[in-house]
């Protein structure tokens, strides 16, 4: 059984539960954050209790996110894996509220930084300490329909790459993963069949590419394109 220890950020749905289940399976002891408490307790109640730990967070509740991420890690020599995979959707461009404009931002963005601020120095204690910040291929092409959403993932997309340089001088890869739609809840209202979108497995096989490639070798920013097929007619 491995010793390594993984952080992974939105880990009750989506993304971040699959790759909190992948890196489970491959031995990992997993810190698991989440806001939908009942989620996240269902999810590790499938888990050995000993190798996981939850805890029930807003990642833009910051102090609260301090305390108990300090807490939590004390109880590792180090970190091995950061996984920032929360993240909300608001739809809209010019006429987005303010409010869900300032969310998308906080959370997309912000709580991604502090995140990283925390653990950069247990994962500095990581012999291949390494982060993988969830984007979006939003945050590498402009789309006018969602515009807000577009200026958090591409914000977050200049902040991954910017923080690769400086950690790596330090040991620490950084990786930005920019899919296209993945189908999970947050895809629901995209129009699109399952088998038009990618798969979560595919984010699991993305993270175990990256971390197979030799020591000398770092991907600050791995896009995902999806496979567009001719509509057929109605």
């Amino acid at each position: 059984m491995s010793n390594k220890v993984a952080l992974i950020t939105g880990a009750s749905r989506g993304i971040g539960h699959h790759l909190a289940r992948h890196l489970y399976a491959a031995g990992y002891h997993l810190i698991l954050i989440a806001r939908d408490a009942q989620a996240l307790n269902a999810f590790a109640s499938t888990l050995d209790p000993a190798r996981v730990q939850t805890l029930a967070l807003d990642v833009c509740d910051y102090p609260a996110v301090a305390q108990q991420v300090q807490q939590a890690l004390s109880a590792h020599s180090q970190l091995d894996v950061l996984i920032n995979a929360a993240g909300i959707f608001r739809a809209g461009s010019t006429q987005t509220p303010l409010d869900d404009f300032s969310a998308m931002l906080a959370t997309n963005v912000t709580a991604i930084h502090h995140l990283c601020q925390l653990c950069v120095p247990w994962l500095l204690k990581s012999p291949e300490g390494r982060i993988f910040n969830l984007a979006s291929v939003s945050g590498v092409q402009p789309y006018g329909s969602v515009a807000s959403y577009a200026a958090s993932k591409h914000a977050l997309v200049g902040y991954s790459r910017s923080i690769a340089r400086e950690l790596g001088a330090q040991g620490i890869k950084v990786t930005t993963l920019c899919p296209d739609v993945v189908d999970t809840d947050m895809a629901q209202g995209s129009g699109l069949a399952a088998d038009e979108m990618l798969s979560t497995d595919d984010l699991c096989r993305a993270v175990d590419f990256v971390m197979s490639l030799s020591p000398a070798a770092v991907v600050e920013q791995l896009t995902i394109g999806r496979q567009y097929r001719p509509r057929k007619p109605v």
